[in-house]
């Protein structure tokens, strides 16, 4: 049977495909409500979620398994957590010295290079791409869930660890789905996010993010935001939470070298992480 990071939610396959009658946003991929959601990806499978607790999954013949789990444990994750109402952000976090830490930015900026990095050093990790966020107390907390992360083959041999034995996502790229060790469930709060950037100039960069621009730049990294053109429940959901991560949250926007290496860029933020007051 396929991985999935919620052990509350039956996942079927099935050889006949889910058909929405009332998507409320729909293309050629996808279709969705707030309660139902499909995805077809040619040469992998058809899934279908509603509910957040029901999965049905169609696979192509010849599909490539850890191809197939690549979107169940991303796409349609994050359908099943925006039907819950659980606020996903598109980062990787770990807990180090106390505070937890989340990773944003575009892909290629190191969200999960450096999350691996803390992560083998003593740093504990709590998730990877999919960061979902509850809310006890006002106060935002990560929601570790995973147990793998995915990196690039270079990433794996700067970071010292081998890719023999590892699961290839697809047969296409060199990215592996790299264990780690984790107590999925447990609950950490968040402290701080940083927007992971790339730019020409030597040095590395960091420059807190305040006020509407630190909204906006929230709301940007809500995980497959466009999901929300057929979800109306979750936008006054998100509203509400993201204002919460704004008032309890720091953030600051990180622009690294393109050629710094992993390691190196690590110690900057570590120098951030220990410069900060909880």
């Amino acid at each position: 049977m396929f991985r999935f990071p919620l052990k509350d939610v039956t996942i079927i396959v099935t050889q006949e495909r889910q058909i929405i009658t009332d998507p409320l946003y729909s293309d050629e991929w996808q279709q969705i409500n707030q309660h139902q959601f499909s995805l077809d990806v040619e040469g992998v499978a058809f899934y279908y979620a509603c509910n957040g607790n029901y999965i049905e999954v169609c696979p192509y013949e010849n599909y490539n398994q850890n191809e197939l789990e690549l979107y169940l444990n991303g796409s349609v994750y994050g359908a099943i957590l925006h039907q819950r109402l659980v606020l996903p952000l598109h980062g990787s976090c770990f807990k180090y010295k106390g505070m937890g830490i989340m990773l944003c930015g575009d892909s290629g900026a190191g969200k999960s290079s450096v999350t691996a990095s803390f992560s083998l050093n003593g740093a504990a990790f709590l998730t990877d791409d999919v960061s979902p966020l509850l809310f006890r107390t006002g106060k935002p907390q990560i929601w570790a869930m995973s147990d793998r992360i995915k990196l690039w083959s270079d990433s794996l041999e700067q970071l010292t660890q081998v890719k023999n034995g590892l699961h290839q996502i697809d047969p296409e790229t060199e990215k592996f789905y790299f264990p780690m060790n984790s107590d999925k469930g447990k609950i950490v709060p968040l402290h701080q996010i940083f927007l992971l950037g790339i730019h020409d100039e030597p040095e590395v960069k960091f420059r807190e993010v305040i006020g509407i621009e630190k909204f906006t730049a929230l709301r940007n990294e809500i995980y497959r935001w466009e999901y929300l053109e057929g979800m109306p429940e979750c936008e006054k959901e998100y509203f509400e939470k993201i204002t919460c991560i704004c008032k309890e949250v720091r953030v600051a926007k990180v622009l690294r070298p393109k050629e710094i290496g992993i390691e190196q860029f690590c110690e900057y933020v570590e120098k951030y992480i220990y410069s900060l007051e909880i």
